[in-house]
């Protein structure tokens, strides 16, 4: 078994990483969830850049990636917001 990301999977990845470290700031996520305050206009931008919905299939307006290039992205935004 292969577990090694492939081509597609780890420019997914970098594409995430890259997105969170431009767009999440700790500190302000922070005053954002004290205040509970939700990011509409970074959650567009992710949206667009095609981050949100990816395992949903494409018939319904996904793209039809599967459950592991979900999890990537959201392991990139979660360590970013993490520090």
């Amino acid at each position: 078994m292969d577990f090694h990301l492939s081509k597609e999977q780890e420019d997914i990845r970098k594409a995430a990483e890259s997105f969170a470290e431009g767009e999440f700031n700790p500190d302000l996520i922070s005053e954002w969830e004290r205040e509970y305050r939700f990011p509409t206009a970074i959650w567009q931008k992710a949206c667009e850049l095609g981050f949100i919905g990816m395992h949903i299939p494409e018939e319904y307006g996904g793209q039809g990636l599967g459950i592991q290039e979900n999890a990537l992205v959201f392991e990139a935004f979660v360590a970013r917001i993490r520090g």
